[in-house]
């Protein structure tokens, strides 16, 4: 089975040291894919041996986001003539098939049946509890410190193939008109994995916005991004209010997965996608996963 990993790194050295790490436990740099959004001297650093890509960044084209993914899905669709299936994660987000099946992530997706074309993981988002986990010790794996995750339908992507493929922005829905949503794989998006950090990391993306000739303030990004930093705080601290699941079933999510696969639609521009939420309560990371990342 051969498979391709894809990312993008702007300004990202700290995930992307996840990502390779992670990644590289199953496969070799050849197969590694990194496409930096303008010149990103560490990245030629840290993915030595790997494939490095750099197309040019405008920071002032309103259509930032939506023009890297028409470049991302023509990138990977091109990908899929070579390999087998192509696996793409923005950089602050991972792959992991659930160890109750094992380690091996790619013998395990090389096992899904080939009628099933695109395989969407779960979305599991890492959320820092300040009221109860300390700041990050980046001496320590992540998954030693963060123990709380919660089910995220914008995190649940389309982004296993092995066809050529269009994604919406930031790879939410694609042009692919089933879905098939794997019982033991999740994308675990790391964003808010610190509260210092992530809060930074908003700032300096609330730098890239500007004002077009007529004075009109464009935003650049979706969702969290799109937030003015008032309502980014608000939105982080109501994490702290979130009730914790702490029963047997607590890694369950078999209801949220139901509700993804029902609400699964045709939609504008030919794509297909989820109906997008995300669940109020907090879920336990297992121990089987801590030393994961």
């Amino acid at each position: 089975m051969s498979i391709a990993f894809v990312t993008m790194v702007y300004n990202d050295a700290f995930f992307l040291e996840i990502w390779l790490r992670h990644y590289l436990k199953y496969t070799q740099p050849e197969h590694i894919y990194v496409v930096t959004h303008g010149p990103q001297p560490y990245a030629h650093e840290m993915a030595k041996g790997c494939n490095i890509i750099e197309i040019e960044r405008d920071p002032r084209n309103p259509r930032l986001d939506q023009d890297r993914f028409v470049y991302l899905s023509q990138f990977c669709s091109e990908l899929t003539a070579s390999y087998d299936r192509v696996i793409w994660n923005d950089v602050d987000e991972i792959v992991m098939l659930d160890p109750l099946m094992g380690s091996d992530l790619t013998g395990y997706i090389d096992a899904i049946p080939k009628k099933q074309k695109v395989v969407t993981p779960l979305g599991l988002e890492v959320i820092h509890r300040t009221d109860l986990e300390s700041d990050y010790d980046y001496a320590r794996g992540m998954f030693a410190q963060r123990r709380f995750l919660r089910c995220n339908g914008w995190y649940t992507k389309p982004n296993i193939t092995s066809v050529p493929i269009v994604w919406g922005p930031d790879g939410h829905g694609s042009s692919h008109n089933k879905i098939h949503l794997d019982p033991h794989l999740y994308t675990f998006h790391l964003k808010w994995f610190d509260y210092n950090f992530h809060r930074n990391r908003h700032r300096e993306r609330l730098k890239f916005r500007f004002d077009d000739e007529a004075g009109n303030e464009v935003i650049i990004g979706a969702g969290s991004w799109s937030w003015s930093e008032a309502t980014y705080v608000i939105v982080s601290n109501s994490f702290l209010r979130m009730r914790i699941k702490s029963d047997e079933g607590a890694f369950d999510f078999s209801h949220l997965r139901e509700r993804i696969l029902a609400s699964f639609v045709g939609g504008a521009n030919g794509k297909y996608r989820i109906s997008w939420f995300a669940d109020g309560t907090l879920h336990p990371l297992p121990e089987r996963f801590i030393g994961l990342i």
